[in-house]
């Protein structure tokens, strides 16, 4: 699978964990598709579809699981243009 989305190596501590996880992703808007392929979590963005909001959110389940913040820069700016 190839997106610029993705979460590598995620550590899990219990199987809630990880179940928070995919349901914190799930329960942001403008993510279509999330798919986990060896050790990698894969997201399917709708970036013209990203608020403000989704933002902060993917922010912080990117801090809490160890997601590089660097993929957010192009969504980052997609959001600053439009305000």
């Amino acid at each position: 699978m190839d997106s610029p989305f993705f979460f590598e190596g995620t550590t899990y501590w219990s199987r809630g964990d990880e179940r928070a996880h995919f349901d914190w992703l799930g329960n942001i808007a403008s993510i279509r598709d999330i798919r986990g392929q060896g050790r990698r979590v894969f997201l399917t963005i709708d970036r013209s579809a990203v608020t403000a909001q989704d933002l902060e959110e993917l922010n912080a389940v990117y801090r809490r699981y160890g997601g590089d913040l660097k993929q957010l820069e192009i969504i980052e700016e997609d959001v600053n243009a439009e305000n």
